[in-house]
């Protein structure tokens, strides 16, 4: 738990409900440890300010208020008050002391048969009671259900609904969890209860320790759950056919949960308790005393680094009534920012032993939730290596992602290569269209979740997660992603330039136009006028000017103008897509179509004169000059399906590129540290069907890692000019946000307003 920050509430209900700490942040607001009058802990979800300016949030809000005190049986949290009038708006529930089952399965491992009965039961009664008061859940998962000594509580139902329609959703947000989202969620279906059912069959398992759709990226596990049948051999034989039939594609054969009790055999185990002892270790021991106060917990440091990824649990922890623990949210363990910010580490490590009764954390609603691998962010899920209590990994693997395909940003010839797709044949070359869908043709999701709002924050101030927390350590075992990064580093005071569309209709139609933003003003400044499509800025090196890539009637070039905008001037004629600077300022490297292949090309700033460096029969893109001049990296296609990072030296054009990464991901956008040792680059494709995450690799293509990974399509990265944060861009493309983290993943925010379309961020 936290304690208070400056501007948080003290109490709700005029006094009735005093608060005392943070216990976590999410979707809908902040969720508070409270104590009623007579002392009785609560939990207080109280709503962002902002919400209840939405055009009919307070009704719906109102409405599922009503439902969820509907809900009775034994195996929930209830409500207990609320007030959707208020100002904000609030909500109470009973406390639920105990570790969260995502919390459990990470410190444990898999759950033997008898438990995992006993908790399908208890989830499925929780269930048949939530449905029958006319409440979906729709983000039934391991960090929504607190293990208590007589069974599971599920916490956080059926309010989530309230946030329909608002500007959240519209921009493409989605409510749930990526990981336990069923078919029909992924391809803009009905919700019904038949939802909770498919998210049931993925925390059972889960907490068999199975893996049922993979540890891939979101985009390759959303296909599966689409498109293929789950792997569900970690699930014992007897509960095997319950599980198949809840995650079944087709919502109408999934079981209700009066059915899904009735196909159970519940093995109860032998003695007191229904978990293992090392679990029955991890729940909260009785007290003498009645009300202890909630002192401030104490923060927490960094993780120290390492050379091999480590098992860290959870932050100090802060008592609660009846021993209960609240773990101090660490950056890694909050839900979606989506947030999906992954590690995957490259060797297997063992869960953290159980730790000592009376040290084992206890959440409440949306406390804490990463969704992610291995130390994926929020939105992926426990079976992908990454526990959402903490950077404790039940299982860590590899990244196995499957290749995804490329659509090349450039209309090239079609010899031998994919065709674009409708949208990339209408758009112009340089506009650099990334139309993203979803696997099956809808938009894929972000999870709800701490740091994942479309909300406008100070350029300059610390958002609201910004604070000392651990670093989660890669595979590498640096707490940074570069050299020069910093866990502690402050947010960068550079301007940053930015494509910003000036009306509706990208990427399908360009108005983008060049501007930047700085910290002395909430709205960019546009730098460059006359032209209708400019997109893809890049500062020089010494910042006195930048490139832009123009489209116009006439074709696609690349031009420059001076830092303020002023004297613009057409330097080359190119294929389109990024630039980059050499670092003396004098070169820029460009793309040109040379018998039908997009090649690399390097042209001179002064007098437009240009020599090819590539000539093989694979389309390079993404051009970026390492800051020593000795090497420009771009994506090579090494074949349809697959783009990886290859460095062409710029002084032998007759030498082969030299490819560094050799990964079961297309690689792209790859853009150097300032120190050279690491690239940030998108993981995934743009196009049709497009999905991407931002990882970090080393410069010679080892230590490959997550950097920012959700269901939304993240593309575009910059390093900030200290190397300490790196900037990317987060879908829906229609209305792109663009967003900042730091290269150990805390601190992540997003820039600008989700208003007008904002784009292809740079830095340096």
């Amino acid at each position: 738990m936290k304690p208070l920050e400056t501007g948080d509430p003290t109490s709700v209900g005029e006094g009735r409900y005093r608060l005392v700490g943070r216990l976590g942040q999410g979707g809908m607001g902040v969720v508070y440890l409270g104590r009623s009058q007579s002392g009785r802990a609560v939990a207080v979800k109280v709503v962002r300010p902002e919400l209840s300016t939405e055009p009919g949030f307070r009704r719906r809000f109102a409405d599922e208020v009503s439902a969820a005190r509907r809900v009775g049986g034994f195996h929930t949290a209830p409500v207990v008050d609320a007030d959707p009038d208020g100002e904000p708006a609030w909500l109470v529930t009973a406390f639920v002391p105990g570790p969260t089952l995502q919390a459990v399965v990470a410190r444990v491992g898999s759950l033997p048969l008898d438990t995992l009965t006993v908790l399908a039961a208890g989830l499925a009664e929780a269930l048949e009671a939530i449905h029958r008061a006319g409440v979906v859940h729709r983000d039934l998962k391991p960090a929504n259900i607190i293990v208590a000594e007589d069974g599971p509580r599920v916490i956080d139902f059926g309010i989530a609904r309230a946030l329909d329609g608002t500007a959240l959703t519209q921009t493409g947000l989605q409510i749930g969890t990526p990981g336990f989202l069923a078919p029909e969620q992924l391809t803009s279906g009905a919700v019904t209860p038949a939802v909770d059912m498919f998210a049931l069959g993925v925390v059972l398992a889960q907490a068999a320790g199975g893996s049922p759709f993979g540890d891939g990226p979101s985009a390759a596990r959303h296909y599966k759950v689409v498109h293929e049948e789950p792997d569900l051999s970690a699930v014992p034989g007897e509960l095997r056919a319950a599980v198949a039939a809840c995650l079944s594609k087709d919502p109408r054969d999934r079981p209700t949960p009066t059915a899904f009790l009735g196909s159970l055999t519940v093995r109860h185990p032998a003695g007191d308790g229904w978990l293992p002892d090392a679990a029955t270790q991890l729940l909260p021991r009785p007290e003498p005393s009645a009300r202890p106060t909630a002192p401030d917990a104490p923060r927490a440091t960094p993780a120290p680094e390492t050379s091999a990824p480590t098992a860290t649990g959870p932050g100090p922890a802060s008592p609660l009534p009846g021993g209960a623990q609240v773990p101090e949210e660490p950056e890694a363990s909050r839900p979606l920012t989506g947030t999906e910010a992954t590690t995957r580490p490259e060797a297997t490590t063992r869960p953290e032993a159980p730790r000592p009764a009376g040290t084992a954390p206890a959440t409440q609603p949306e406390a804490s939730e990463p969704a992610g691998a291995g130390r994926r962010s929020a939105s992926e899920p426990l079976g992908a290596g990454r526990t959402e209590a903490g950077t404790v990994p039940a299982t860590a693997r590899p990244d196995n992602a499957e290749p995804r395909t490329r659509q090349p940003r450039t209309v090239p010839d079609t010899a031998g290569r994919p065709a674009p797709g409708p949208a990339e044949a209408r758009q112009p070359q340089g506009g650099r269209a990334r139309r993203r869908r979803a696997v099956v043709s809808a938009g894929l999701v972000v999870a709800l979740a701490a740091g994942g709002l479309l909300v406008w924050r100070p350029w300059s101030g610390a958002a609201p997660d910004d604070s000392n927390k651990p670093a989660a350590t890669g595979p590498t075992g640096s707490a940074s992603g570069s050299a020069s990064g910093s866990a502690a580093a402050a947010f960068p005071a550079e301007d940053m330039l930015i494509r910003q569309d000036t009306a509706p209709g990208w990427p399908g139609t360009c108005h983008g136009v060049i501007a930047r933003r700085d910290a002395s003003s909430a709205a960019p400044v546009r730098l460059v006028a006359g032209g209708a499509c400019d997109v893809l800025p890049q500062w020089s090196p010494d910042r006195k000017s930048f490139a832009f890539t123009r489209t116009t009637p006439e074709g696609t070039a690349v031009w420059t103008a001076d830092a303020d905008g002023g004297s613009p001037r057409r330097v080359a004629a190119i294929a389109g897509g990024r630039v980059s600077w050499s670092p003396d300022g004098g070169q820029l490297a460009v793309l040109r179509q040379k018998d039908g292949v997009q090649q690399l090309f390097v042209v001179d700033v002064a007098d437009g004169s240009a020599r090819q460096l590539t000539s093989g029969t694979g389309p390079v893109e993404d051009p970026a000059w390492s800051p020593d001049g000795r090497h420009i990296a771009v994506s090579l296609q090494t074949r349809p399906e697959n783009w990886q990072i290859h460095l062409v030296d710029p002084a032998a054009a007759n030498r082969a590129p030299q490819q560094v990464t050799r990964l079961p991901h297309p690689a792209l956008d790859a853009v150097w540290s300032p120190d050279g040792s690491t690239f940030a680059y998108t993981a995934g494709t743009y196009g049709t069907g497009g999905q991407g995450d931002i990882r970090l690799v080393n410069a010679d293509g080892s230590g490959d890692r997550d950097l920012v990974a959700t269901a939304a399509h993240e593309m575009d990265p910059a390093w900030s000019a200290d190397g300490a944060w790196v900037a990317f861009v987060r879908g829906p493309y229609e209305k792109p946000v663009v967003w900042a983290v730091r290269t150990d993943r805390t601190g992540e925010r997003a820039l600008t307003a989700g208003g007008a379309a904002e784009g292809h961020p740079s830095w340096r």
